[in-house]
């Protein structure tokens, strides 16, 4: 099976399909989900001749998921011993960097939900020294959106985060619009995942006065730092706030696109109208029609 062994606790598993020579879509599920969040837009992004990777994060899916090491408050930084095991985005996105060289990729679009864009923020500040390896960025539903202020008031305690999450954004990420069995599905994933790293990954993501979930800090460290066109699709306002109105463009093309009515995994349960998005984005951009490396 396709797992990539990044360090002594880490290995991470994935799919790749699609042509060899042919553009790379990487797309990176939010917490507690897997690689299969998107089964709707694998088929269209295969069908229009991309190579596309989806991976499960470090925590998350068939992905290793050790237990963090005791007391890691802060992110512990791109050189750390192996042996520590936490779950900052900071070290998803070196995961994902490592994998994406270990294929030998040398650019990729890169697709994002919820509170793995923090992950994928990063991953493309890290290489924006080459901006050729992040070909465009999507995201969806931004973690970044949430203030500082909320996260001290409602997000920084371990004890409370959860509830306080579920009562804060449950009716804007599960509206009655919702298919039950989709809410069920969401939540006996979630029932998966080891809660010690659900509430390390929360605490990396938010609770961190550092943490780059936190829109202040996500804006001080990724304005003009973004050398990529980027699409921001979101299911409210609320979720495209801080690209609208924070973060500077980072080229002629980016855009904001609200699809609502449908909650937090809005791109599955209208994957045609997003699918579409994607397609006259990815036309506008430069991406399609696809040009294979033989071409």
């Amino acid at each position: 099976m396709p797992f990539f062994k990044h360090n002594e606790n880490i290995s991470i598993f994935y799919l790749e399909e699609g042509p060899q020579d042919a553009p790379v879509v990487f797309l990176i599920p939010g917490i507690t989900c897997d690689l299969h969040d998107w089964n709707w837009q694998v088929p269209f992004l295969l069908q229009h001749g991309f190579r596309v990777i989806t991976p499960d994060p470090r925590g998350q899916g068939r992905s290793s998921a050790p237990p963090p090491t005791p007391d890691i408050k802060s992110y512990p930084g791109p050189n750390a011993d192996p042996s520590i095991v936490d779950y900052y985005p900071q070290s998803a996105a070196e995961d994902f960097i490592a994998l994406l060289q270990y294929l030998n990729i040398s650019s990729a679009i890169i697709i994002a939900h919820s509170l793995d864009t923090a992950v994928a923020y990063h991953l493309v500040r890290l290489v924006s020294v080459r901006p050729d390896l992040a070909r465009a960025m999507v995201i969806l539903d931004p973690l970044h959106s949430i203030s500082t202020a909320t996260v001290d008031e409602h997000l920084s305690d371990p004890m409370t985060v959860l509830p306080n999450l579920a009562r804060l954004f449950d009716a804007d990420m599960h509206p009655p619009t919702v298919p039950a069995w989709h809410n069920s599905w969401t939540r006996r994933r979630a029932m998966q995942t080891d809660m010690g790293v659900i509430m390390a990954q929360c605490w990396a993501c938010l609770g961190d006065p550092n943490a780059i979930g936190r829109r202040e800090v996500s804006v001080a460290q990724h304005d003009d730092k973004l050398m990529c066109p980027r699409l921001t699709l979101g299911n409210s306002d609320y979720w495209v706030a801080t690209e609208r109105t924070y973060l500077k463009p980072s080229s002629e093309h980016d855009e904001i696109i609200l699809v609502g009515g449908m909650g937090h995994w809005f791109f599955q349960h209208k994957s045609m109208e997003v699918n579409e998005h994607l397609e006259r984005w990815f036309k506008v951009v430069g991406l399609l029609p696809v040009q294979t490396l033989s071409q």
